[in-house]
């Protein structure tokens, strides 16, 4: 979990003094929700438990994380309440962590402008770090990501699939089979591959060419089709060539 966020986030630069650090809004939202969480409980008292629910209904870059772990409001939810019957009382301790594929700490690649993906774009790196570390991957590469993207909910990437008549699921098949998982991927940290940072770099490059604030996930995809490596392949060979997508997006005034 670390890993994820500081692959997302890194490291300040500098120590901040305790006096000196505030609660951010989404933060106070955060414990406006455990609250919430709790009386709808019926419990007197706010836990680590209702926290974790809170920081799961909040729209922010915690709950992507958490989701993009397998991590859902509803998982979590159903455990508590499972977990407090099984001990008989509110003030218990949750038995166990919620199922998710095990994958190693976060080592990092070369610098990447991450701090410019949007909400979606930021839950699809992550997601793409998880496929690498649940296939025992050393690296997380293209394939990773194109992985991700078509596990996207994102408004903008779920019509295009539509509109550009490709089945994402045997996209998805296609890739993985040309990408066979590795054994002992639990003892994996992957690193981000040098082409992954190409294709961000150039998602980075089609964001300011659009007068975009963000790296947005349309813009991962078109850099990924731009790319020299198996996941533009795999696009090409669906249909998903540079050209159809600048096209696509272009009169989505993307």
């Amino acid at each position: 979990m670390r890993g994820a966020v500081e692959f997302v986030i890194p490291r300040g630069q500098a120590t901040t003094s305790p006096s000196e650090i505030t609660l951010s809004p989404h933060t106070k939202r955060v414990v406006e929700y455990a609250i919430d969480e709790a009386r709808k409980l019926g419990h007197a008292h706010v836990g680590t438990e209702h926290l974790l629910l809170g920081l799961l209904r909040d729209d922010g870059m915690a709950s992507g994380i958490l989701a993009s772990l397998g991590v859902t409001v509803e998982k979590v939810r159903h455990q508590v309440i499972a977990t407090l019957g099984q001990h008989g009382g509110e003030g218990a301790r949750l038995a166990s962590p919620v199922e998710r594929p095990a994958v190693g700490a976060q080592a990092f690649g070369p610098p990447a402008p991450i701090d410019r993906l949007d909400h979606h774009a930021g839950e699809a790196l992550i997601r793409a770090y998880w496929h690498a570390g649940a296939a025992g991957h050393a690296e997380i590469g293209p394939a990773h990501l194109l992985l991700a993207l078509i596990g996207s909910d994102s408004q903008w990437l779920v019509p295009l699939w539509l509109e550009l008549a490709i089945d994402p699921l045997a996209l998805a098949a296609k890739i993985r089979a040309a990408a066979a998982p590795q054994s002992g991927g639990e003892d994996v940290s992957p690193r981000m591959a040098t082409a992954l940072l190409g294709t961000i770099n150039r998602a980075s490059a089609l964001a300011a060419q659009r007068n975009r604030a963000f790296i947005r996930p349309e813009h991962l995809l078109l850099a990924l089709a731009m790319g020299q490596d198996p996941a533009a392949t795999a696009l090409a060979s669906a249909g998903a060539t540079p050209e159809r997508l600048r096209e696509a997006l272009e009169r989505r005034g993307l």
